[in-house]
């Protein structure tokens, strides 16, 4: 979403005052000099000042120095005390003070590394739990015993964050209404931390414990490594996460963060490979990200379109079930019609070809030279590749033969040899061999009538130059 921070750092920010230098530890110390020059150098960029290059570098080198003296006065610490001996930090009445951070509860069972772990500053939580709301459904439906989540990891003692938040939180509303409509519970937290999304994507989410995890969307700054900050200035990455517990009902997990949309297959990974896991994979502004939010219908990958499609719709995520050739392996499995047949029908006139309509394509019969014709067939499926997660396209598919070990690969690849819509993929068969197929993609909402007969023209005449030169 946002310009983003740098890939490593780890604030220590909290919006609790620090306590007065007398009573500081040497750790609460530089916890205090750092907020205080963060706060300073978040006023130098609101006023223009600097750009957001020069913040993320100067930002990331006051967090790695604070790091790094902590880590110093950390190796100079004396060895913890014995079994018979007071804890540094008892009381002189046998009373203890506020728990340190490595005592603060996280959600059991996650692997936590050391330099993984959620941070906490001068003894208390960066987050207000009570701003959680959850949202009771509306109405019964395909969400009944489920939950939703919009989780905020926009940190709290940015004024420039705090504004992004308002401006994001004004623009959920109708989805929220959707979701509780169909069965959904909707948790909206605008301070979201590390455990939140652990606890949301294993079924655990305060609030919520207890439903099926459907969906999450996560705002924050992105760093170029795919992680993203938290509402306290931690950290969440894809190592963080154990994939065997996440839920293997989420559906959908949209990052509203920068540089994610190129990480998105660490992501799905990291989540155990089950969810379509949508980012943007530069930075962008506000503007673009109410863009995203706001119901647009000339858009098809906004957040109400994919909360339509695979939240309170039960379109296949792409990609779920992965194949060894190409996933287009079966169309009637694959595939769906949609609406389809408007946007064929002015095609096939262009091309002059034959079609009709099966259960989930179309078949299209292409005239070609010398009084040929190939059949396309024709369908609908959502990208999951970076930076078009969620897109329909019009895929159009055509048989070649099945491969052999008289099937010379220089045949496959001249095929290739000129710019155009068409390629020849091997996608799975009935028997233990691939078949070989020309296919084709271009995304529905956006192209000419034109562009898709030059796609199913192309795709077909492909197909059929490949069938004749190899079977004869």
């Amino acid at each position: 979403m946002l310009p983003a921070m740098s890939e490593s750092e780890r604030s220590t920010e909290s919006p609790k005052e620090a306590a007065p230098a007398a009573a500081e530890t040497p750790e609460q110390a530089i916890d205090r000099e750092v907020r205080e020059k963060l706060t300073a150098l978040d006023a130098e960029v609101d006023a223009g000042r600097v750009t957001m290059l020069t913040y993320n570098e100067r930002r990331k080198a006051l967090v790695t120095d604070a790091r790094e003296r902590k880590a110093k006065l950390q190796a100079a610490a004396p060895p913890p005390p014995g079994p018979d001996e007071p804890k540094a930090d008892a009381k002189l009445d046998g009373s203890a003070d506020a728990k340190r951070p490595e005592d603060k509860p996280s959600v059991p069972g996650w692997a936590q590394p050391k330099a993984a772990m959620k941070h906490w500053s001068a003894g208390g939580r960066g987050d207000d739990p009570t701003v959680r709301k959850v949202h009771a459904p509306l109405g019964n439906g395909i969400g009944d015993g489920k939950a939703f989540f919009f989780l905020f990891g926009l940190r709290t003692a940015s004024d420039n964050d705090q504004r992004f938040l308002a401006a994001e939180m004004e623009h959920i509303g109708d989805d929220i209404e959707v979701l509780r409509k169909n069965g959904y519970t909707v948790v909206v937290d605008p301070q979201g931390t590390r455990e939140d999304f652990l606890g949301a994507v294993s079924g655990q989410g305060e609030g919520a414990a207890g439903l099926t995890p459907a969906g999450i969307y996560w705002s924050a700054h992105g760093a170029p490594d795919g992680s993203v900050l938290t509402c306290d200035g931690g950290e969440l990455a894809p190592r963080d996460l154990d994939p065997n517990r996440v839920s293997k009902d989420l559906r959908l997990v949209i990052f509203g963060s920068c540089y994610v949309g190129s990480r998105v297959r660490t992501w799905r990974q990291a989540l155990g490979g089950h969810p379509l896991v949508v980012g943007w994979g530069r930075p962008v502004t506000i503007d673009r990200v109410v863009q995203f939010l706001d119901p647009d219908p000339e858009c098809t990958t906004g957040l109400g379109d994919l909360i339509a499609r695979y939240i309170v719709g039960d379109a296949p995520i792409p990609g779920e079930t992965p194949e060894r050739y190409s996933p287009l392996a079966d169309a009637a499995l694959q595939g769906r019609v949609g609406n389809l047949a408007d946007r064929v029908r002015a095609v096939a006139e262009k091309l002059d070809a034959r079609w009709r309509e099966q259960p989930k394509w179309l078949d299209i019969e292409v005239p070609l030279e010398d009084d040929r014709t190939r059949v396309c067939e024709v369908f609908i499926v959502d990208s999951a590749e970076p930076f078009s997660e969620g897109e329909p396209l019009l895929a159009v598919e055509a048989d070649v033969g099945e491969w052999s070990g008289v099937v010379e690969p220089q045949l496959l690849f001249g095929a290739q040899s000129a710019p155009g819509y068409a390629r020849v993929a091997l996608v799975k068969g009935e028997t233990d061999v691939p078949r070989i197929v020309t296919q084709g993609f271009l995304p529905l909402a956006r192209v000419r009538d034109q562009d898709l007969a030059a796609l199913v023209h192309q795709v077909a005449a492909s197909a059929d130059d490949l069938a004749r030169r190899i079977f004869g």
